[in-house]
């Protein structure tokens, strides 16, 4: 009886453990619809930045900011993840806000490209605000 208690525990304990192939979620970047910037910065002060983006649908979830830069130079994005679910709807008309904060650590203009999309040939377009620094 001990033999066939033990085969049952272990056939359920390694039924249990099965993995997932697929993922749950996936990530998006997601285009800046409008922002708000200050016209000039402080240098070595810190500044809010608010971005508005819309969200596609309702599966689609604010993650953060994608932000890349070299130099002076900052493109900004909104990252979204996106869960798997079947009954995710469309969204219309839908702004929302996020905010980051940003510290100036340059005396340098620096220049913003706030990510808008893609054109139809598939290429990333932007906006592109130069912001300078003053004492």
């Amino acid at each position: 009886m001990k033999k066939f208690f033990w085969l049952i525990a272990i056939a359920v304990l390694l039924n249990s453990c099965s993995v997932e192939e697929e993922p749950k979620f996936h990530y998006e970047i997601l285009a800046v619809d409008s922002y708000i910037v200050p016209e000039t910065f402080i240098f070595n002060e810190t500044h809010a930045i608010k971005v508005f983006y819309k969200k596609p649908t309702t599966c689609h979830a604010f993650q953060g900011f994608y932000f890349d830069s070299s130099g002076n130079e900052r493109t900004v994005a909104v990252q979204s993840i996106i869960s798997h679910t079947e009954n995710c709807l469309p969204l219309e008309d839908n702004l929302h806000e996020a905010t980051f904060y940003f510290t100036v650590k340059s005396y340098q203009t620096y220049l913003f490209k706030f990510y808008k999309g893609n054109d139809e040939d598939g290429h990333a377009t932007y906006d592109i605000i130069e912001i300078p620094v003053t004492n």
